[in-house]
């Protein structure tokens, strides 16, 4: 990547702090999370749809104009900043370029932190959150991604913060330093990562059924999901963050038999839809569809790490039906999954 806004060290500093990011699981998964880096008059920042991940063997990153992005946030303009791009590359900046382009630091990583997200679902997620990280954080109720997130952000964070909860959503960090900013974005999620359910009942030997176009996940990480106890059984169906809906669809679908699940499986089929890549029959496990595709396989993953991590004592607060549709119908998320 060539440009005359920033030295080539750093953009090779900051690759690899992506790439580290992105191969965390606990951090982020498929491609989700975003990273950015400011110069005076410019910010390189993930393009949508990309894997950081990839950050050290693939071009997953665009240049902007943050100057311009700052003015039509100032002026409260929605936009996509196709016409910001600064790069000679057919990426499109990440839809959430624009609160990147207003936190006020020269670093900011935003990750969907499986223990965040666990401490971010419930009514109480601000008061529990400051007892665990104190008042030197943001807490940014849940609202859709992309320029309605800047926009609640612009109105919330006071200058000089430099932890961001996003309730339902993750975390940000940002930072001068890009060491020092990493370091505080790992240890922000350590705070806050607490197994609070490894002693669960399931039945060990439990009959399997077979279900056409889907594999029992038999692994036994996944054997939270045979559970039948119902506050972990309820919390399956349901969707706590923006990226399980864009992957896995509104909510993991579940049934308390394998003819429930093969009535509901060939209705789709007979309206020629697409199937869940998972399902989940209640006592006898995770069911996952032959054709899953590599994002859904690292989101369910994310689902059960943040389950496993989440207070059931709490209230949950799960999205609803209308916060479902509206990440479904979004144009940049529709962009999103097409090159996924």
């Amino acid at each position: 990547m060539e440009n005359n806004n920033f030295i080539l060290q750093e953009i090779l500093d900051f690759k690899n702090i992506s790439y580290q990011l992105g191969s965390n699981l606990s951090l982020v998964q498929a491609a989700g999370g975003n990273t950015s880096m400011k110069s005076n008059d410019s910010m390189l920042i993930k393009a949508s749809g990309t894997w950081l991940s990839n950050s050290l063997k693939e071009n997953v990153f665009v240049e902007v104009d943050l100057n311009s992005i700052k003015k039509k946030i100032n002026n409260e303009q929605d936009d996509n900043f196709s016409e910001d791009i600064i790069s000679k590359n057919d990426l499109r900046p990440s839809t959430e370029t624009s609160f990147h382009a207003l936190i006020d630091f020269k670093y900011v990583f935003h990750v969907h932190s499986t223990s965040t997200i666990a401490n971010a679902i419930s009514f109480n997620s601000a008061i529990n959150l400051k007892k665990q990280l104190g008042d030197n954080f943001a807490f940014i109720p849940y609202i859709r991604p992309g320029f309605p997130l800047t926009m609640s952000m612009k109105n919330i964070i006071k200058p000089g913060v430099q932890i961001i909860i996003l309730e339902n959503h993750g975390l940000i960090v940002a930072g001068n330093d890009l060491e020092k900013t990493y370091e505080l974005l790992l240890n922000t999620h350590k705070k806050l990562d607490v197994i609070m359910n490894n002693n669960f009942s399931f039945v060990e030997e439990s009959t399997s059924e077979d279900i056409d176009e889907y594999q029992l996940k038999n692994d036994k990480k996944y054997n939270f999901f045979k559970t039948t106890d119902e506050r972990f059984f309820s919390a399956f169906s349901k969707s706590f963050y923006p990226d399980h809906v864009i992957f896995l669809g509104p909510g993991v679908p579940t049934f308390e038999n394998a003819q429930e699940a093969l009535n509901f499986l060939n209705k789709l089929k007979d309206k020629n839809l697409n199937l869940p890549p998972y399902i989940i029959l209640k006592g006898v496990g995770l069911y996952e569809q032959n054709s899953a595709i590599p994002a859904a396989k690292e989101m369910i993953d994310c689902f059960l790490e943040v389950l496993l991590r989440t207070n059931f004592d709490e209230e949950l607060k799960a999205l609803s039906e209308s916060q479902e549709n509206e990440l479904l119908n979004w144009d940049a998320e529709i962009y999103r999954q097409s090159i996924n």
